[in-house]
């Protein structure tokens, strides 16, 4: 059994690695939960993209300024980083750390109150994953023995982004649909309405795409970066269907 001091010194060599991993894992859990929290609020998570990616700027200079000092000089030993006192802590330090980052640079007290969930909630995931790591002896010798592990760590952003931007709407896209950025959404909306033609279910191509056809009568035009189009429904039919796609 490793003593205290060998396991100390090997902890040392990746506290930083699982910090910025932990950090990734927290920002990764709440965007990914304040989505699905739009998608069935309002049926469309319309500004799921500008949130993840200004949280994602601010968390990474929070990781610059405010962690990564910490992290280097607290000992590592003691109870603070049990996983029952760590997570709570670090909830409280990231609502903190946001209301000085956006209110110091904004100078406004609503978007503080407003977004200060989603800091708590990444403070508590990121002290909950890393209170975990940091306890886990088996990851811990892993990345001591095998430190070109640890770039795994500093890629997890853009992994985590291929799979929720990328990978899920490639594989999933009319689940997933309401939980995506606009961008994704219109991409989406592309793909499925081309596949129908004069004749086919309205109902169905709306419960393809949700809340895009939420305030549509029985007519109408629309026109977007991706796609214009004309489509008339009548008795849950589609009557008419033209479509543009921008060269």
């Amino acid at each position: 059994m490793p003593n205290a001091k060998m396991t100390t010194d090997k902890l040392k060599n990746i506290k930083l690695t699982l910090g910025f991993f932990s950090i990734t894992i927290g920002w990764t859990l709440t965007n990914f939960l304040y989505s699905i929290y739009l998608g069935w609020t309002y049926v469309k998570a319309t500004d799921s993209g500008v949130v993840l990616s200004w949280s994602g700027l601010f968390i990474y200079i929070a990781w610059a300024i405010f962690i990564i000092y910490p992290l280097n000089k607290l000992d590592h030993k003691n109870q603070i980083f049990k996983r029952h006192i760590f997570p709570f802590l670090t909830a409280i330090y990231g609502g903190l750390t946001y209301a000085i980052l956006v209110g110091g640079l904004f100078r406004d007290f609503d978007l503080v109150v407003t977004f200060v969930p989603l800091a708590l909630s990444i403070g508590l995931f990121f002290g909950l994953t890393y209170s975990t790591l940091i306890a886990n002896d088996r990851i811990v010798n892993m990345l001591n023995d095998k430190p070109a592990l640890k770039l795994i760590s500093f890629l997890s952003p853009v992994l985590i982004l291929t799979i929720f931007l990328w990978l899920l709407p490639a594989l999933f896209p009319n689940f997933v649909y309401r939980f995506m950025p606009d961008e994704i959404q219109d991409k989406i909306f592309v793909k499925t309405i081309v596949k129908y033609k004069i004749g086919d279910s309205f109902e169905k191509l709306s419960d393809e795409v949700p809340g895009h056809f939420d305030k549509w009568g029985n007519n109408g035009y629309y026109s977007g970066p991706l796609i214009e189009y004309h489509l008339e429904t009548e008795n849950d039919t589609i009557k008419t269907l033209d479509i543009k796609l921008p060269k």
